[in-house]
C-alpha cells in the first residue's frame, strides 16, 4: 500500500521528537505472528503532515528469531503465513525503514502500549536499543473524546467517519488510526497534536535507549472506591478504579480473571449497575455492533448507557491487551531480567 498518496517531505534529521509542532504525526500499527509481542510480522504506517495524510506504507518482515513461530489464531486475524514472510527483509531491517520514513516525528497507535511494547520487545530480542521517540495512543484519546460502548478501532472508526478497508491488515490500521485522530483533532478544534493531547487530559509517551514511560491520562478514575482495590495497585494503569462486571465463558478461570483485574486496582462486581464502569463480553466475542451483545448483563450495559451512564464493553481480547500492561513506564534492565 505504499506510493497511492503523494511523497512525504524529507524526513528531519535526528531521533522522533517533540508532539509540540503541528498536526504532524506518524501512525503505526503492528500485526504480530503469535502470543509474543515481539513476534512482528507486518509493520504499517501513515504520515501524516500539516493535518493531511500524505503517504502510507505496509511492510511484512520476519519475526526476530525464537519469535518466529505462527499461531493459527494469529494467522486467521491477519492473515499473514510463513511463507508470505520467509523471504522479506528482517525486523530490524524494517524498523530502520520507519525510523528513516519517521524522522522528527511522534509516533501515534491505536493502543500504543501494545504496538510500543511489540517494538521494544523485538528490539530485546535482536539485541538493539529501543529507538527514541515520543508517542500517543488514539485509543486513550477516543477514550476522552467520545461516549462509546467499545473503543476497538472499528467502532471508533466507524463514529468518527473514517473508512477501515482490512482490520488487521497493518496499513490499513494505521491509515485508520491517522483519519481517527485528524477527526477527534477536528472536533476538538485543535491545530497541533501537542494541543490535542493538553485539552484531552493525555500525556505523551516516550520511549528511549534503556527507558519508557507511558503515553496515558493525566486523572485517574474519580468513581466510588469499593474496599476490594489493591492497595499496591498502579493508580497510572487503566484498570485503576474501575468497576468492572463479567459476562460469558473466558479461556481462563472466572475467578483468575478477577483476581488479575484486582490486582491491577480494579473492583468486581457480580452485576450491572450504575456503578459499573467496563462490561467484559466472553464467549468468544468479537462483534462491533452492541445489538450482537445477546447477554442478560450485556443488555443491561446498554440500558444503562441509555440512561447516560458511561460503561465500555470489553472483548476478552481487549482484557488481555490491558491486563499485560502490569506497568506503566519501567527501564530496559527490567525487560532483559
Amino acid at each position: 500500500m505504499t506510493g497511492l498518496l503523494p511523497a512525504p517531505r524529507p524526513p528531519l534529521e535526528g531521533a522522533i521528537g517533540s508532539v509540540a509542532g503541528g498536526l504532524d504525526f506518524v501512525a503505526i500499527d503492528v500485526e504480530t505472528a503469535n502470543a509474543r509481542r515481539g513476534s512482528i510480522c507486518s509493520i504499517g504506517a501513515a504520515v501524516v503532515r500539516d493535518g493531511v495524510v500524505v503517504s502510507t506504507h505496509s511492510w511484512l518482515t520476519r519475526p526476530p528469531a525464537g519469535l518466529d513461530h505462527f499461531d493459527g489464531i494469529n494467522i486467521s486475524l491477519h492473515g499473514i503465513t510463513p511463507g508470505m514472510v520467509a523471504d522479506q527483509p528482517s525486523f530490524a531491517d524494517r524498523l530502520d525503514q520507519l525510523l528513516e520514513l519517521s524522522g522528527g516525528l511522534p509516533l501515534v497507535a491505536h493502543n500504543a502500549a501494545f504496538d510500543i511494547a511489540a517494538l521494544r520487545e523485538a528490539c530485546v530480542a535482536v539485541d538493539r536499543e529501543w529507538p527514541t521517540t515520543d508517542y500517543a495512543c488514539s485509543l486513550i484519546m477516543a477514550r476522552r473524546a467520545l461516549d462509546l460502548i467499545s473503543y476497538r478501532l472499528p467502532m471508533v472508526a466507524a463514529e468518527c467517519g473514517v473508512d477501515l478497508a482490512a482490520h488487521h491488515e497493518a496499513g490499513s490500521d494505521a491509515l485508520a488510526c491517522a483519519h481517527v485522530v485528524l477527526e477527534i483533532a477536528r472536533r476538538r478544534g485543535a491545530d497541533n497534536l501537542g494541543a490535542l493531547l493538553a485539552g484531552l487530559q493525555v500525556l505523551t509517551g516516550r520511549l528511549e535507549a534503556a527507558a519508557w514511560a507511558g503515553c496515558r491520562g493525566t486523572s485517574t478514575y474519580a468513581g466510588p472506591q469499593l474496599p476490594d482495590v489493591a492497595a499496591d495497585a498502579d493508580p497510572e494503569h487503566p484498570l485503576y478504579g474501575q468497576v468492572m462486571v463479567f459476562t460469558g465463558a473466558l479461556s481462563i478461570r472466572r475467578q483468575d480473571a478477577w483476581e488479575a483485574v484486582a490486582r491491577c486496582g480494579a473492583v468486581v462486581e457480580k452485576g450491572v449497575n450504575k456503578r459499573t464502569t467496563m462490561l467484559v463480553v466472553g464467549d468468544g466475542f468479537t462483534g462491533h455492533d452492541p445489538a450482537d451483545f445477546w447477554t442478560g448483563k450485556a443488555a443491561k450495559a446498554v440500558l444503562w448507557r441509555e440512561r447516560g451512564h458511561r460503561i465500555e464493553v470489553l472483548t476478552e481480547g481487549d482484557l488481555v491487551d490491558l491486563l499485560a500492561e502490569t506497568r506503566t513506564s519501567g527501564v530496559r534492565d527490567a525487560v532483559l531480567a
